[in-house]
């Protein structure tokens, strides 16, 4: 099996994750975001673009720092995969202390080079798997403000309107990666289409469970 297919594959498992209710242990720390990070293939904007050096001394600068945030961004990188191999084990102590550990990587990556997407991106990332939704979104954003082309950012937010039940953003940003040919289409669109499928699916037991619940207390006041 080639290492597309098995990211593939782990992700497709990881869907049932996302769609579990919540109070159902570690579902609560895979669902809010079903898929291992992948490296971008788009590089972050170039430092001098990104910073408007003037002098060879601050373009250099730069350098160095856009250098330094990159290896936080390769330390990071693995505590996740560390992460994503106990969340496979069920070791959510342990998951939730690797992600915590990315993110700090990531974070300390933009502090270095603010305008790097792909960091900006995995801050989303390991934000959604330790259940703070509101800082993924505002990284999401931000990898997007920078990079509004980034197939993963568009991805993993819509992944993140799925878990809030906002189905008319995530398919948003799905209409964006399909108009674009995005490999990640299909990914969001199965995460999309399994949530509606579970939504409709609890709408309906409920309104059957309704009248029958209706019914025993009114047959018990007679």
């Amino acid at each position: 099996m080639s290492l597309t297919e098995a990211t593939r594959a782990l992700r497709r498992a990881a869907i049932t994750l996302l769609l579990l209710p919540a109070g159902s242990g570690l579902a609560d720390l895979a669902a809010a975001a079903p898929t291992p990070p992948r490296a971008s293939t788009k590089a972050p904007a170039s430092p001098a673009a990104a910073h408007e050096a003037t002098t060879p001394e601050e373009s250099e600068e730069v350098a160095q720092q856009r250098a330094l945030a990159e290896g936080e961004y390769k330390k990071g990188y693995k505590d996740a995969e560390k992460a994503k191999k106990f969340l496979k084990e069920e070791n959510a102590a342990e998951a939730a202390k690797h992600f915590g550990k990315a993110l700090k990587r990531f974070e300390e990556a933009v502090r270095l080079y603010e305008p790097y997407a792909d960091a900006w991106n995995m801050i989303g990332f390991c934000s959604r798997q330790v259940g703070d939704l509101k800082r993924a979104f505002d990284a999401y954003d931000r990898a997007l403000a920078i990079d509004p082309e980034h197939e993963e950012a568009h991805e993993y937010v819509g992944e993140a309107y799925v878990k809030v039940s906002n189905f008319g953003k995530a398919r948003e940003h799905l209409e964006w990666l399909r108009a674009h040919g995005s490999d990640e289409a299909e990914e969001l669109a199965e995460v999309i289409e399994q949530a509606e499928r579970a939504k409709a699916s609890a709408s309906g037991a409920t309104t059957e469970g309704g009248p029958t619940g209706a019914g025993a207390d009114s047959s018990a006041a007679r």
